[in-house]
């Protein structure tokens, strides 16, 4: 693992979940760990994708923003929504969504196919890894509320 590529990754997860918190108004005690969130996000995408798949990789990623998140709202009682939203910035398929509609203006239909699936497949990893994120936080509570009875 090369040092300085992990430094480049860390800020770029960091700084890109730092500016759309702000853009979405995120309360302002919880924007340094929103940014964190989305930062470990990015880290456990970008590493996963060296080895995996791009589907694996973004399923990964968005469940350690769902860990996270939800650990984050219950220690600042905060909704995890809140870092959800921001966190998974860095890991929506915008790249692919536009190279699926250029194809498609410039009539590859075949490549539009193609990529449009891939990306609605990465989307579909995402959205799947924040449900499993949140139904594993939600069980561990209710596992910990039924020890304490």
């Amino acid at each position: 693992m090369d040092i300085y590529n992990f430094i480049i990754q860390l800020a770029a997860g960091f700084i890109s979940t730092l500016a759309f918190s702000f853009l979405f108004n995120a309360p302002k005690k919880s924007v340094l760990v929103c940014s964190v969130i989305g930062a470990a996000g990015w880290l456990a995408y970008y590493y996963v994708k060296l080895i995996s798949g791009i589907i694996i990789a973004s399923f990964s990623g968005a469940i350690i923003i769902g860990v996270l998140a939800s650990s984050a709202s219950k220690k600042l009682r905060m909704p995890a929504t809140i870092f959800i939203y921001t966190g998974i910035i860095p890991l929506v398929p915008g790249y692919g969504m536009y190279h699926t509609m250029r194809s498609l203006v410039t009539k590859s239909y075949h490549l539009a196919a193609k990529i449009g699936i891939d990306t609605i497949l990465q989307a579909g990893a995402i959205a799947v890894g924040i449900l499993i994120a949140s139904m594993f936080s939600s069980s561990i509570r209710r596992v910990k509320i039924q020890r304490k009875r």
